[in-house]
């Protein structure tokens, strides 16, 4: 729908055209003339009635000019934009006819009349309206609006009293907020297109629209996604000063004297605003990433005065702002032509309409929808992975990491201003300094103050105990493979970045013979190889991309990872922030270093202060002690505050708190030690299952399921483990009841509901596993037992998997030889969980299982678990399947984790014993290969060894071909399947 040309509106905001199709308009584009012009004749281009252009200049550019011939006065009253829009005898010579008349003088024009033959040739059309005419056919996705507003003169000379520049761009502001608000389109992208000191007014609306907190006037600056200037002036150069090139342009708009003492009050030309508004620009322009482009007139004209070119040359240099992302271009024409355009054709109008044409595009590529190409594309790169991560919510230390955002280089990253624009920026500290609570918190802050700009925030985490990468999972430092990480933000950058997703989509449509696509050495070739080596344009203003590094993690994969993600940061408008624990030895250019640890003494000491429940009248100094034991440890300060304060209500003195802080160890993994030693030998044998269950499952456990696993656990399988070795896993025993489960197996586990466990799990693990929800929801509250159990923080999981953790817990038990390697005591903790896993199957109540198709159970659920839902109808055998493996706990995880404990021993993975498993799943009429199959849902044995090698799953890099251990599994699974 457009607009007639004689409805516009001389003054206020015009709408010009609106697609009419039934998709909503992709951006909004605005076009704002200078000082002196008009919503129309700003943009048009006539030759009707018009005069011949004067070899010299309608008004001196210096006061050595006024000898030159001057127009006649008039004694009439009128606007610069006066109407009717065209009255005859007056209006501005068209661009073509210019240059012909410049071409009968000798020019000093470095554009050569060559250059414009077709301009010549042609017979333009008597007047051209190029934003109705042209630019709805080349932008048709657009929505066009038109701003005007009123100078008066008289006698070529400006009345004084008028509004000025910036009390226009405050209307306009407002306006422009209003009509969007009422039209309901707040938040679509806007693109500013202004001509001369048009550009002043931009600069201020965004000025002003960025004092305000929210609202319709701060959405105007939010939705800015482009702005082009049309010579507009910019900075000062050497001839002359920013306010004397704003005056310059003004004087040619509003054709008066460049010396007249009013221009400067109504152009701002000396104004501190004009300095604030070009100041703010460029910050907004680094911190909100819009687009900018810039158009500078090219032809000086050739006037015998050397002031006249002087004052061209002025303007054109002006109109520069001197960044390189501008990329300006110059049009062939003087500074009133510079916005008018006769035809399509036109050079200046096809590099205007040419970055408007991508400025739409980005934004109707940012509302792309996958299609199921691109689905299935995106489904190979992504893998399934939940983070079970140890941290404690932000919420929990109010108050904390406000010291990052007071730092210079943080604010010169989170800005992108200065030499920290590309860099990345990575806070290191010890482990359980808070690294994940500050990277949440920047978290939180970045959305709630880019979200409403659309801003992109990508988190992407490694898994700590991931075994996907084919390395040990039962050993104490599992590696980590940084595929996770570039799988995790390939993702979620494959929507708004259409080069990667061209790209990815060219992989993912190739032949393969391997039916698994985008295997992690491929992700990782892509993204090291190509990806962050090519520049990366997304319609997205701000992207933050947050990478927290887990603490085990060595110097050479966290050297690795940095260089890559600062390649990232150099060819991208990312801003990158990476977490890691604290290593001195990495030096690189390109990043912004943040010791974390020993920032964040202040903070510690606030929390002590707060929480430490001491009332004697020296307890700032118990504070202090505490404060400077932590060294930046926020997670130790926090259990030993909670270790004191249990004392202080159990009646302990200034004295003895005193002393405790002397003797408890300054290290995080010395106090876990410490912590342990508590424990007598009955409560340490106890701990000791617990963790074996909790740190070597593969994956983190309900506390339903832990509750069956601790009690299916032998409390002593070390005796076993002298008598039989590694078989001990193989040997299940004569089958038992759940009814007899308490009686046979750990017997002073006397809890029956999850809320008595729960107190059990944490005295035995003396605070050092917590309970997780998987429901992210925060309105919904899932049940206790099915949370899942987890350690309160990663340096937990390593102090364990080190060997130093579980050595605590078998000091004093004789049946532990003192010899045994730490790698030796987690095969047979494996070889003793595979046990409990093979043990459970094998019970009696589950006689029914494998006995027919579509099984059903006979028992009641124990009385330890609460199911949250009703049942339903059985529709297949895969729900009825669900169902039945869902009313028992601990049913599902001995199923799908059988593999993975019967893997996870060096030596089951190397040398599987074939006929042991033979013999162990075939006995009883293969009651154990039964019941697990008819859970699987398959007895096939290419079915079996899928299911167990697809994505996500932890059995996948224990089949690794380097091992061996999966050719052997499958001749004994097809030996099983054809009996």
């Amino acid at each position: 729908m457009k607009i007639q040309e004689d409805k516009i509106k001389s003054v206020g905001l015009t709408l010009l055209y609106e697609p009419d199709g039934p998709t909503d308009p992709a951006v909004d584009i605005v076009l704002v003339h200078g000082i002196g012009g008009h919503p129309v004749r700003s943009w048009k281009c006539s030759d009707e009635g018009q005069s011949p252009t004067p070899i010299t200049p309608t008004h001196p550019s210096s006061t050595r000019g006024k000898r030159l011939r001057k127009p006649p006065p008039t004694a009439q009253l009128r606007r610069t934009n006066s109407e009717p829009l065209l009255v005859k005898g007056e209006g501005f010579v068209g661009r073509s006819l210019s240059l012909l008349r410049k071409a009968s003088f000798k020019s000093s024009s470095r554009l050569p009349l060559a250059n414009f033959p077709e301009q010549l040739d042609q017979n333009p059309r008597n007047d051209v309206y190029w934003p109705l005419d042209f630019l709805p056919q080349s932008c048709p996705n657009a929505r066009i609006f038109t701003w005007g507003y009123h100078t008066l003169v008289v006698d070529k000379k400006p009345l004084r009293l008028q509004g000025d520049i910036f009390a226009h761009a405050s209307e306009f502001l407002l306006d422009l907020a209003t009509t969007r608000a009422t039209l309901g389109t707040l938040a679509r992208p806007i693109v500013f297109v202004a001509h001369s000191t048009g550009g002043i007014m931009v600069k201020e609306i965004l000025r002003v629209a960025d004092i305000e907190r929210d609202g319709a006037l701060k959405d105007v600056l939010l939705s800015t996604c482009a702005v082009v200037f049309l010579g507009c002036p910019h900075r000062a150069t050497e001839h002359s000063s920013l306010g004397g090139a704003v005056n310059n342009m003004a004087s040619v708009t509003l054709s008066v004297e460049p010396d007249d003492p009013v221009l400067p009050q109504l152009c701002g030309g000396n104004s501190v605003e004009v300095e604030q508004g070009r100041q703010t620009f460029i910050r907004q322009w680094n911190e909100f990433n819009f687009r900018v482009k810039t158009f500078q007139e090219s032809v000086i004209p050739s006037f015998a005065d050397a002031d006249e070119r002087a004052a061209a040359t002025i303007r054109r240099l002006s109109s520069f702002i001197g960044d390189p992302r501008e990329k300006a271009t110059t049009i062939g024409a003087l500074h009133n032509n510079i916005s008018r355009f006769w035809s399509m054709e036109d050079v200046g109008y096809q590099a205007l309409a040419s970055c408007l044409v991508e400025f739409v595009r980005n934004e109707e590529e940012r509302r792309h929808v996958l299609n199921s190409k691109e689905t299935d594309c995106l489904a190979a790169i992504v893998r399934p992975q939940v983070s079970h991560h140890g941290t404690h919510p932000a919420a929990s230390y109010p108050g904390t990491c406000l010291w990052l955002y007071d730092l210079y280089d943080f604010q010169t990253w989170h800005n992108r201003s200065g030499p920290n624009k590309n860099k990345v920026l990575w806070i290191q500290g010890e482990s359980g300094c808070g690294k994940t609570i500050l990277l949440t918190s920047l978290r939180r802050r970045l959305t709630r103050q880019w979200g409403p700009a659309g801003a992109s925030i990508i988190w992407s985490a490694a898994d700590d105990y991931d075994t996907n990468a084919g390395v040990d999972a039962s050993c104490g430092n599992p590696a980590i493979s940084p595929a996770g990480i570039y799988r995790s933000l390939l993702g979620q950058l494959f929507l708004q970045d259409a080069g990667l997703r061209t790209a990815l989509l060219t992989l993912y449509n190739q032949p393969r013979g391997d039916p698994e696509v985008f295997d992690d050495t491929q992700v990782t070739s892509f993204f090291s190889d190509y990806y962050i080596n090519r520049t990366i344009q997304t319609p997205t203003k701000r992207t933050f991309v947050l990478v927290e590094i887990p603490d085990e993690t060595g110097p050479v994969y966290v050297r690795e990872l940095l260089s890559r993600l600062s390649c990232l940061a150099q060819n991208s408008d990312f801003s990158i922030c990476v977490t890691s624990a604290y290593h001195s030895e990495i030096e690189l250019d390109n990043i912004i270093s943040i010791p974390m640890h020993i920032r964040n003494t202040d903070d510690i000491l606030r929390f002590v202060n707060l929480n430490l429940m001491a009332e004697w009248e020296e307890r700032n100094r118990a504070v202090m002690m505490v404060g400077r034991k932590a060294r930046g440890v926020f997670l130790w300060a926090e259990i030993v505050v909670n270790i004191l304060n249990a004392a202080i209500s159990e009646g302990a003195t200034q004295e003895l708190i005193e002393y405790t802080l002397e003797e408890v160890p300054g290290d995080l993994h010395g106090l876990y030690e410490w912590m342990l030693s508590t424990l007598n030998d009955k409560e340490r044998a106890e701990a000791l299952i617990l963790f074996q269950w909790v740190l070597l499952a593969a994956e983190p456990m309900r506390l339903n399921d832990l509750f069956i696993a601790v009690r299916l656990t032998d409390p002593n399988p070390f005796a076993l483990y002298e008598k039989l070795g590694p078989f001990m896993s193989l040997d299940v025993g004569a089958p038992f009841s759940m009814r007899d489960l308490r009686q046979l197996r750990n017997s002073e586990i006397t809890s029956d509901t999850p809320g008595q466990f729960h107190r059990w799990l944490r005295a035995r693990s003396i605070g050092l596993l917590e309970l997780k929800s998987d429901n992210t929801h925060p309105d919904i509250n899932e049940s206790l037992g099915l949370q899942r159990v987890q350690p309160i923080h990663c340096s937990v999981r390593s102090f364990f998997l080190s060997g130093r953790g579980f050595a605590c817990l078998t000091t004093g038990n004789p049946s532990i030889p003192a010899s045994l390697t730490t790698t030796d005591f987690l095969d047979m903790s494996h070889y003793s969980l595979l046990r409990a896993c093979l043990t459970y199957l094998n019970m009696r109540d589950f006689e029914s299982l494998g006995q027919s198709p579509k099984p059903t159970p006979t028992l009641k659920p124990t009385p330890f678990l609460k199911l949250d839902t009703q049942l339903r109808p059985l529709s297949t055998a895969t729900t009825q399947r669900q169902l039945i493996t869902s009313s028992y706990p601990f049913l599902q995880y001995a199923v799908s984790n059988l593999l993975f404990h019967l893997l996870s021993p060096t030596y089951f993975r190397y040398f599987l014993p074939q006929n042991e498993l033979l013999l162990t799943l075939s006995a009883n009429k293969f009651r154990l290969w039964k019941r697990w199959t008819s859970r699987l849902g398959t007895y096939d044995a290419e079915e079996i060894i899928a299911l167990h090698t697809k994505t996500g799953c932890k059995t996948k890099g224990l089949m690794s071909p380097v091992h061996g251990a999966r050719f052997r599994l499958e001749r004994v699974l097809r030996k099983l399947g054809g009996c």
